[in-house]
C-alpha cells in the first residue's frame, strides 16, 4: 500500500519524456542516406543517435560527416552545433551527438549530411521536447516495485504452501502410526 502511494504522490512529478530514446525520423531517404534519427533530449545532456544506411540503390558514403544544431522553437537563442561521432554499427553507419539543452522548452533540431568524396549533402529539420532527465537511482525504485511486490506475494505463497503440505505429511504420518499402533495393539 505505500508502495501504491509513493508511485501516486511521484507521478505528479513525471514529465512528457522520461526513458529510452524514441525515434524522431525513421527511414528518410536523403541521396544515397536512409536517415533514422533516435533521441533522448533530456535537461542538461542530451544525444542524438544517427543511423544511416543504404537506400537499397545507393551505398552511403564512409566518409559522411554528420552535425547536429539545436536551438530554442522560438529562436531566442542561436544555435549550437556539434559533430556528430561515427561508431561501428552493423551494414550502416551511426554517428552519436551530445548537446547541451539548458531548458526545459521545444527545440528545433537541424540535422546536416555532408560527404566530401560524393558531394553529396543533405539536411533535415524536427522539433522536440526536451525534458528533465529522470530522477537517478529513485527511478529504480519508482519501476521495480512492482516486481518486487509480485515476488514477495510468491515467495509468500510458497511458504504458506510448504508449511500446509508439512502440516498434512505430519498429520499423515501420525495417522499411519496411529493405525500402526492398533492394529499392533489389536
Amino acid at each position: 500500500m505505500l508502495g501504491l502511494v509513493l508511485v501516486l504522490l511521484l507521478a505528479s512529478l513525471a514529465s512528457a519524456h522520461e526513458g529510452p530514446p524514441y525515434p524522431v525520423i525513421v527511414d528518410e531517404p536523403h541521396g544515397p542516406w536512409l536517415l533514422t534519427v533516435w533521441a533522448d533530449p533530456d535537461v542538461g545532456r542530451g544525444t542524438f543517435w544517427v543511423q544511416l544506411e543504404e537506400d537499397g540503390s545507393h551505398r552511403a558514403p564512409a566518409d559522411t560527416v554528420v552535425h547536429v544544431s539545436v536551438m530554442p522553437a522560438d529562436g531566442r537563442l542561436d544555435p549550437v552545433t556539434v559533430l556528430a561521432d561515427p561508431e561501428a554499427w552493423g551494414s550502416g553507419q551511426k554517428h552519436v551527438a551530445y548537446v547541451d539543452f539548458p531548458t526545459r522548452e521545444f527545440w528545433t533540431a537541424h540535422f546536416v549530411l555532408d560527404s566530401a568524396s560524393t558531394g553529396e549533402h543533405a539536411e533535415s529539420v524536427v522539433n522536440i521536447e526536451v525534458t528533465p532527465p529522470g530522477y537517478g537511482t529513485i527511478d529504480l525504485l519508482i519501476y521495480s516495485w512492482p516486481f518486487v511486490a509480485i515476488g514477495a506475494l510468491w515467495i509468500h505463497a510458497i511458504r504458506k504452501r510448504t508449511r500446509m503440505l508439512a502440516a498434512e505429511r505430519l498429520e499423515q504420518e501420525e495417522a499411519a502410526a496411529a493405525d500402526a499402533a492398533a492394529s499392533h495393539d489389536g
